[in-house]
């Protein structure tokens, strides 16, 4: 398993800044409430989901679609409560 220190979690921090703004209102309240909490697990599945491009992120966010990925469902269930 990645093991993330304070480098890796900064450029995480600036891999949430997107462009489109829904998704960046999102992100923020998620990274204000919701990312230091976060294991080294669920950070290396934060990451995955960070490369998804922004409209599918979003509409995976919005429920308007689902994803084939189980692991995802944990972390964006966390997204949408933040």
């Amino acid at each position: 398993m990645t093991q993330f220190d304070e480098t890796a979690k900064r450029r995480i921090r600036f891999l949430t800044r997107r462009g489109l703004l829904e998704l960046d209102i999102v992100l923020k309240r998620f990274m204000e409430t919701e990312f230091r909490h976060l294991s080294d697990e669920e950070l290396s599945v934060f990451v995955e989901i960070l490369d998804l491009p922004d409209q599918e992120f979003l509409a995976l966010v919005n429920g308007k679609e689902t994803t084939d990925r189980p692991q995802f469902e944990p972390l964006l269930d966390k997204i949408r409560r933040s």
